[in-house]
C-alpha cells in the first residue's frame, strides 16, 4: 500500500453531541468517497477519516496498492503524464475534502484551517521534475523511487521497467523551472507576498476531547466501517 496523500482540518467550534458528530462525520466521508469514485483514475483504493470532538479536528488519508496505481497510470499516453494526471486528481480530492468539511460541520464564522500533503505519488512526480531540470540522473532517480515506493515496486510486473524507461526518456527542460509546489507551499508563497495581517484573537474552545469518530473503507470491494472511540 502506498500513501496517496492526506488532508488535515481544524474547525474551532464548541463541542458537538456524540450522535451529531458521528452523523456529520459519516456524511462527510460519503460525500468525499463519492467525489473520489467519480474523479480518480485508480481502480481501487482505501479511504480513512478520523474526526475528534472538542473543536472539530479531522484527518483524512488515501492509499492504494501500487498495482492499482500502475493500472491508473496506464490509462494515459505515457508514464509521466499518467503520474501527473493522477496527482492532479488526488490534489483535487484533497481540496474537495477540505472544502466539504467546512460545509458539513456548523462552522459559520469559525476559525478554520487545513493542511494538505501529497504523499508518495507527488514525491515521485518531483523526482521526474528533478531529472527534467538536470538536477538528478535517471539512475539516481530510479534508486530514490525504489526507496520511496518500497519493496512493493518489485512485485508489480512491468512497473520497474516502465519507471526506468520513463526516467530515461522524459523530456528535459530547456531552462530552470521551479519544482511543483505542494498545496501548503503554494499558500505560504502567496501569503509571503502580502503584508502581514494582525494576529487573530484565539477562539474560546470547548472542553477537552472526549471521543473521536473513525470512518473507513479498506477497498472499494469491502464494506464501510465506522466506530466511536472514547478518549
Amino acid at each position: 500500500m502506498i500513501d496517496l496523500g492526506s488532508t488535515d482540518f481544524l474547525i474551532q467550534v464548541p463541542s458537538l453531541p456524540e450522535a451529531e458528530l458521528a452523523g456529520l462525520s459519516t456524511a462527510l466521508f460519503d460525500s468525499w468517497e463519492s467525489y473520489v469514485g467519480d474523479s480518480l483514475s485508480v481502480p481501487d483504493y482505501s479511504l480513512f477519516l478520523q474526526v475528534e470532538e472538542g473543536s472539530i479536528k479531522g484527518v483524512a488519508t488515501m492509499g492504494a496498492l501500487l498495482y492499482a496505481v500502475y493500472m491508473g497510470i496506464g490509462n494515459y499516453g505515457s508514464f509521466i503524464s499518467g503520474v501527473q494526471t493522477i496527482n492532479e486528481q488526488l490534489s483535487a480530492a484533497r481540496q474537495y475534502l477540505a472544502d466539504e468539511a467546512g460545509r458539513t460541520f456548523p462552522c459559520q464564522g469559525a476559525n478554520t484551517s487545513t493542511r494538505k500533503r501529497g504523499g508518495s505519488l507527488a514525491a515521485l512526480q518531483r523526482l521526474f521534475v528533478k531529472v527534467q531540470k538536470g538536477e538528478l540522473t535517471p539512475e539516481d532517480a530510479v534508486a530514490q523511487a525504489e526507496v520511496l515506493l518500497g519493496g512493493e515496486a518489485a512485485t508489480v510486473p512491468g512497473f520497474q521497467r516502465d519507471l526506468e524507461n520513463a526516467f530515461h526518456t522524459c523530456p528535459r527542460f530547456p531552462e530552470q523551472l521551479p519544482l511543483p509546489l505542494m498545496e501548503d507551499d503554494l499558500q505560504a508563497l502567496l501569503d509571503s507576498r502580502h503584508p502581514s495581517r494582525p494576529t487573530r484573537p484565539k477562539p474560546v474552545l470547548g472542553p477537552a476531547l472526549q471521543f473521536r469518530v473513525e470512518v473507513w473503507r479498506e477497498s472499494k470491494s469491502k464494506r464501510k466501517e465506522t466506530r466511536i472511540i472514547r478518549l
